[in-house]
């Protein structure tokens, strides 16, 4: 009887042994393979705003498992008035990882905490990995000193530009804080311009002749007649202060020769006075002055030792200035003749602006006259002394 039972109860283990090792519960499962570097994320971009800087400490990975946690910091504007943001995308493929909070879930942030999202594989709920993201607003910027910072400007037919070629504070206008140069490298038409401006200030202004002032068209631009005798003043302010700019705008070559200078040849002992000997013309924008050079150089002559013999100045045929435009005389002076032979010499004018008469000189004499960017005038006159 005893052999019996120990029979049955070996068989009855033998069944339950059989049907446990055929369960399903105990099958092992499989899982796709996942790749949780393809989970990291690239960006955060946000919905309700744009963000000024974005640090990203990617999660540190090993063997497909996060051993170290991810963090992000992005930097708002100062203008950022709510913390309750949404993700507006990300890079990661959709169809194989969720993130949560998922896309367009608004959170709120805080600059002191971090809100984790946690990026899981659909395939295996089993891996993930995490990011602690945190908000920092930025300062609010000190006010910057109203200025003009660039100033082009553009002919019309796209034959010339120019850029600032010098800015000084204005000393004999009283009706503007600050002259700004722009010297063209060739003569254009000066009254079809359009200036393209940056400037510090939260709006510019522009008028023509003193008239009232209104906004300037910075991101179309518009064309201004700067021709003389115009005035163009550009206002840059904000809402407590501004600062006004006078644009004096002309060439580098304001001086133009019709032909060189060559005078009647001359007996030793004579004397010439050669009055419109050729013409001038004033191709710039602002009147010029009668003038003396600066220096007489380059210097030849019968015999070593010899001075300079040429006596120049640029005159008007009516006296006064040569007005834009206008045609003027070169006068050459001979009064010592030693020697026979060639003589040469070049009349060299130093061109300066002087902003008390507004016009061009070439003898600074007070603090109204400044080198504002003009090119040197050279004139090169030739003689010669016969028997």
């Amino acid at each position: 009887m005893k052999i019996s039972i120990k029979l049955n109860l070996l068989l009855f283990t033998l069944i339950i042994l059989s049907s446990c090792s055929n369960s399903k519960d105990d099958s092992p499962i499989f899982f796709e393979d996942v790749n949780l570097k393809e989970a990291r994320l690239t960006n955060f971009l946000l919905t309700e705003t744009n963000y000024l800087n974005i640090e990203i400490e990617q999660p540190i990975i090993e063997n497909n498992e996060e051993i170290k946690e991810g963090k992000i910091i992005i930097t708002l504007p100062h203008t950022t008035t709510s913390l309750n943001l949404s993700l507006k995308s990300v890079n990661i493929n959709g169809s194989d990882f969720n993130i949560s909070p998922s896309v367009g879930a608004q959170v709120l942030f805080s600059q002191t905490e971090f809100v984790k999202y946690t990026i899981t594989s659909i395939a295996n709920s089993k891996k993930s990995i995490h990011y602690n993201v945190k908000v920092i607003i930025s300062s609010t910027p000190q006010e910057q000193k109203l200025s003009i910072t660039d100033f082009e400007l553009l002919a019309n037919d796209n034959s010339a530009f120019t850029n600032i070629d010098f800015i000084k504070e204005s000393i004999s206008l009283q009706s503007v804080d600050s002259l700004l140069f722009c010297l063209f490298p060739k003569t254009i038409d000066f009254s079809d311009l359009t200036p393209a401006i940056k400037y510090h200030g939260s709006k510019i202004e522009y008028r023509v002749n003193n008239d009232d002032f209104e906004e300037y068209p910075v991101e179309t631009g518009k064309s201004i007649n700067f021709k003389y005798p115009n005035t163009v003043d550009f206002k840059v302010s904000n809402s407590t202060t501004s600062i006004t700019y006078r644009i004096i705008v002309d060439t580098q070559h304001p001086v133009i020769f019709t032909e060189d200078i060559v005078i009647p040849d001359l007996k030793m002992g004579d004397t010439y006075n050669g009055i419109g000997v050729t013409s001038w013309t004033n191709n710039g924008n602002y009147p010029i002055s009668t003038m003396s050079p600066n220096e007489y150089s380059d210097v030849i002559s019968p015999a070593t030792g010899l001075n300079n013999i040429f006596t120049a100045t640029l005159t008007k045929n009516s006296g006064g200035n040569i007005n834009p435009d206008e045609n003027g005389l070169v006068n050459i002076i001979v009064n010592n003749t030693p020697l026979i032979g060639q003589y040469e010499a070049v009349a060299r004018f130093n061109l300066n602006f002087n902003e008390n008469s507004w016009k061009i000189v070439n003898f600074p004499t007070d603090k109204f006259i400044n080198d504002v960017g003009y090119k040197t005038v050279d004139m090169k006159i030739k003689g010669t002394i016969i028997n």
